[in-house]
């Protein structure tokens, strides 16, 4: 009880109070004992938030917003590029007998996987 800041007489005071005093005021003796107790163990809780809190600033780096803005680009550019890709794939394989709408969306999302890499790769290297 050493850490909780109340001292081992301190709590033996509250105990022989409760005992001395009527049933009246007994409850009254528990209620403001534990309002301690509880003051207390906030106290120590804020402490210990305050001292492990940390303060979380946000720079803005340039560079990285610029990477970010072309990953975004690329990653809309290549939705769109998928989108017409797959349905001019489909399009043409109704359209071609002999040919199958699995075999024309391969080759368009082939494509689109080395574009991806392919600038992938050029972001890595600035």
């Amino acid at each position: 009880m050493g850490d909780s800041g109340l001292s081992p007489d301190e709590v033996r005071a509250v105990a022989e109070v409760h005992n001395e005093l009527g049933p009246e005021y007994r409850d009254a003796v528990v209620e403001s004992f534990l309002e301690k107790i509880d003051q207390q163990v906030g106290d120590r809780i804020d402490a210990h938030l305050a001292a492990t809190r940390r303060v979380w600033t946000r720079t803005a780096d340039p560079a990285l917003l610029e990477r970010k803005r072309l990953q975004f680009g690329a990653m809309v550019a290549g939705t769109v590029v998928g989108a017409l890709g797959s349905g001019l794939a489909i399009e043409w394989s109704i359209h071609y007998p002999g040919s199958s709408p699995v075999k024309a969306l391969t080759v368009v999302w082939a494509i689109i996987a080395v574009v991806y890499v392919v600038y992938g790769w050029r972001l890595r290297r600035r």
